[in-house]
């Protein structure tokens, strides 16, 4: 039996990589999925590798503009009447050193993604209160968690700010019967990692017991799990999807 069935999902970055594996995900299992991307284009060309123009509909939200979490919930619902599950999964990556972070390159990481997590998160948060619970479930990293081996500090801090706000939000939500989890992936097989230098990804392999990145679809199982009633006691974790690279 489909473990969503009749549930409606909210996934950010949807278009391509891990979040149109979530969005596949979600919609495996019964729900009816709103999703987000940065284009029309891109938005478009994902609802159609899912091939379910009635249970899927995607939409263009720059999650940089601090307006733009209220109107997509706001067209979530329009469209399929609620929303019952939120997946923050949208983010930006900096590869700026320690040495050449902006100011500029700061706010960026940081709007999207951790101050778009919470005001998403405020938004779909009073929808499932009215409706009697939910589930959000935040997208951080395990450069949250060991401070990033590559990339830029404000990448890492980002993605550890969204462990600590999951873990605030769990409490702060839970009388509303709301629960709040985060899942941390490492490397995962997708486009962008398969142009990283040889060199690069040998390392990392290296770095992982399980000797291997993992499958988007692996992190979409994960998010099923904490979404699902399996998970209904669940609140506040961060699970590490990562092959065991770090065990915290």
């Amino acid at each position: 039996m489909a473990r969503l069935a009749g549930k409606v999902a909210l996934v950010t970055g949807g278009t391509r990589g891990i979040g149109l594996a979530l969005v596949r995900a979600f919609l495996a299992e019964g729900a009816r999925v709103a999703f987000s991307g940065t284009t029309a284009g891109n938005v478009e060309k994902a609802r159609a590798e899912t091939g379910d123009a009635a249970s899927c509909a995607g939409f263009v939200a720059e999650l940089s503009d601090a307006r733009a979490a209220g109107h997509l919930v706001e067209a979530a619902q329009r469209r399929f009447g609620g929303v019952d599950i939120l997946v923050n999964n949208a983010g930006v990556v900096s590869t700026a050193g320690v040495w050449d972070v902006t100011p500029e390159d700061w706010d960026r990481v940081f709007a999207v993604n951790l101050r778009a997590v919470f005001f998403l998160s405020q938004a779909c948060g009073r929808v499932m209160r009215a409706a009697g619970g939910g589930s959000i479930i935040n997208v951080s990293s395990i450069a949250g968690q060991n401070g990033g081996l590559a990339g830029s500090p404000a990448y890492a801090a980002a993605k550890a700010g969204v462990i600590g706000l999951t873990r605030s939000l769990a409490r702060r939500f839970a009388p509303e019967h709301v629960r709040v989890n985060c899942i941390a992936p490492a490397d995962i097989e997708t486009d962008m990692t398969a142009d990283w230098p040889a060199a690069l990804r040998e390392r990392l392999v290296a770095l992982t017991p399980l000797g291997r990145f993992a499958h988007p679809d692996e992190v979409g199982g994960a998010a099923v799990f904490l979404a699902s009633e399996e998970a209904s006691f669940v609140t506040g974790q961060t699970l590490s999807v990562n092959g065991g690279a770090y065990m915290g």
